[in-house]
């Protein structure tokens, strides 16, 4: 048994009590019997009586159990506390494979930490994988506790759980939502007739902007200007309400009023910012104890597996493995985690995230004193490289006008808010009653903001960011724009799919408002330079200043308010974006019409995938940065010792398998 024997000691934390790092803790004599049920026994086995009582005075300030502080704090191994628990309960400890009973419901076994073996191949009944209360009252009941259990440490019981119920898992992880409500799903049959729908309808409408004929050219500019208008009045109002106001702060909770917090960052094929994401995720602000992180990473993606184990992983980080299957997508990563999250309160980050220490105590606060519909927040995601070229100058800048404005002011107006892929946070137990995310869907956080909306459900912002990384070649650039567009593409599909369930559901203007962000988000790329051709040869051959007649009044009229204001909602929120998050202007500015050109290829590409390959994940690569997860912020965390062989419980089970 390999265990930590000095005394331990930890700097100051927020909420937390001071402990010098040099000096061992001074503990004032007491008895074994003073120490809570959970470690107790482990003075037996040899942990120093000072661990044992530190361990026990701060896991009652974070309104932990023990034991879990202990192990989370890295003061025992997982499986030396486990192995330890086993003799006491004179069982044995499951550190392997395991064969469990036919039909089992992997779900089930999760919640309750508790699987049902298969009698006929093993020795005993039940395999168990208790932790605080549940340690405390399976100790109290060992005098008369059957004999045929087996325990073993979460992590093993985790991957004995996946992998007896692989299949379940990965049909659950990609259909789940599709089996609940099929018309929610951008993988029902229905949606490829929207598909060639909303193609032709594209191109009847760029063909009546284009086309000589006075009278299909008016009402493709009325059709249009329709669409821009909506777009316009939604996000002129959600920037008026984003300005700040002098609304109270969230109350502070203390360390033992913090609730038990899951974070799932998925990662493929992203080892060379493995390192990094784990120092980032290791320098949040919360009690260890209460941190319950998983990492997924895809069945044949080994680099990024090997990376991980070599990367320092704290003692509450597991590296989940999806099972192989279709599609091959973020959503679906996060739906096989979904089932073994934990916490009350849920949050994704992506591989190259670096988030802001507190940001989790924010949420937490937040959630604690907002009403019950409020199902997710949204922190603020800033580009931290603007400074590398044009594109990530303009990437940056519209970032900030995005998450440092318009969100922040739809969550004000309570309108439905397309998630950001990254940095939102959310009541776990209403994210899994939403079914989590649309595995098919490649804008999975834009739908879930709106299925959200949909179910009666608000989302809004937090001042908490998260720094990452835009995109620096054109490649890169368009693959992530196309992705994102194509993404829209399926979530406007999905909602027009039952537009009167919608309206009824959400009410009228939320749903107003939704589709009119939704498909100005499409429209203003799609036929914007077009739009704004067609308007340049009016102005300069023809009566576009001068009417002719009464219709043309009204074409000209429609037009010309719609360049105006336009221009106000598109400049007006990158200015103030540009103002909150520090970015300064620059001569590149001048490359605007150049950008928003890109922004149109993006689309046109996009809906050409949308017809070949709907599901496609175009995957964004990303190199690391130096110092990146201390960039923005300090944070004197202490490391906890590593295990030599991180997670070979489930090499093993795979093996088996």
């Amino acid at each position: 048994m390999r265990l930590r024997t000095e005394s331990p000691s930890r700097p100051r934390r927020f909420g937390s009590p001071s402990y010098n790092r040099h000096r061992p803790l001074q503990a004032p004599a007491t008895t074994k019997n003073a120490l809570p049920a959970e470690i107790a026994f482990l003075a037996e086995a040899g942990v120093d009586q000072g661990v044992l009582i530190w361990a026990a005075r701060r896991a009652r300030c974070q309104g932990v159990g023990a034991d879990e502080l202990l192990i989370a704090e890295g003061l025992i191994e997982e499986d030396a506390y486990y192995r330890a628990l086993a003799r006491r309960l004179n069982c044995p400890c499951l550190e392997g494979a395991a064969a469990l009973a036919p039909g089992f419901d992997y779900r089930a076994a999760l919640r309750a930490s508790v699987a049902r073996a298969d009698p006929d191949r093993e020795s005993f009944d039940w395999i168990l994988s208790p932790r605080g209360k549940q340690v405390r009252d399976l100790l109290a009941l060992s005098g008369g506790a059957p004999r045929r259990i087996a325990v073993c440490a979460p992590k093993t019981f985790s991957a004995l759980v996946r992998a007896a119920g692989r299949r379940a898992l990965a049909d659950d992880a990609a259909f789940a939502l599709s089996r609940a409500a099929p018309r929610l799903s951008a993988c029902a049959p229905q949606l490829r007739w929207s598909n060639f729908v909303f193609i032709l309808a594209s191109l009847g409408l760029l063909a009546g902007v284009m086309a000589a004929w006075r009278d299909v050219f008016d009402i493709a500019t009325l059709i249009l200007a329709s669409l821009f208008y909506g777009g316009i009045y939604v996000r002129l109002c959600a920037t008026a309400a984003s300005m700040p106001t002098d609304a109270a702060p969230a109350p502070r909770l203390s360390d033992a009023d913090l609730p038990t917090y899951t974070i799932i960052a998925p990662l493929h094929r992203e080892a060379a910012v493995a390192a990094q994401c784990v120092n980032a995720l290791r320098a949040l602000d919360y009690p260890a104890a209460k941190l319950d992180i998983k990492l997924v990473v895809e069945e044949d993606d080994s680099e990024t597996y090997i990376a991980l184990s070599r990367a320092g992983l704290a003692p509450y980080m597991e590296v989940v493995v999806a099972p192989g299957g279709q599609p091959r997508t973020k959503p679906r990563a996060l739906n096989v985690a979904l089932p073994l999250a934990r916490g009350e309160l849920l949050a994704i980050f992506d591989a190259e995230d670096r988030p802001e220490p507190l940001q989790l105590r924010i949420a937490a606060e937040r959630f604690a004193v907002s009403p019950a519909n409020v199902a997710c927040l949204q922190a603020r995601i800033a580009i931290d490289n603007g400074h590398e070229n044009w594109l990530a100058y303009f990437f940056a800048i519209s970032y900030a006008a995005l998450f440092d404005v318009i969100n922040p002011g739809l969550g004000e107006l309570g309108l439905p808010m397309p998630l950001g892929g990254t940095s939102n946070h959310f009541r776990t137990a209403l994210l899994r009653r939403m079914v989590g995310w649309d595995a098919w869907n490649v804008t999975e956080d834009a739908d879930l903001g709106l299925r959200f909306a949909r179910f009666g459900y608000e989302v809004h912002a937090i001042d908490a960011a998260t720094y990452e990384d835009a995109p620096v070649t054109l490649s890169a650039w368009l693959g992530q724009r196309s992705r994102w567009m194509k993404g829209w593409m399926q979530t406007l599909a999905v909602f027009l799919r039952t537009p009167r369930a919608q309206i009824r559901k959400m009410g009228s203007f939320q749903a107003f408002a939704a589709i009119c962000a939704m498909a100005s988000l499409l429209a203003g790329p799609l036929f914007g330079p077009f739009y704004g051709l067609r308007l340049g040869h009016d102005l300069w051959f023809g009566d576009l200043l001068d009417p002719k007649d009464w219709r043309a009044v009204i074409v000209s009229g429609f037009s010309l308010s719609v360049v105006f204001f336009g221009l106000l909602a598109f400049v007006l929120p990158n200015v103030m974006g540009m103002r909150r998050r520090g970015l300064k202007a620059s001569a590149l500015l001048i490359l605007s019409p150049v950008y928003m050109l890109l922004v149109s290829l993006a689309a046109w590409r996009a809906l050409w995938e949308w017809t070949r390959q709907p599901f496609v994940w175009t995957k964004t690569e990303h190199a690391p940065r130096p110092g990146a997860a201390r960039s923005h912020f300090s944070v004197n965390r202490p490391q906890a010792p590593q295990t030599a062989q991180p997670y070979s419980a489930f090499a093993g089970l795979a093996d088996s398998e």
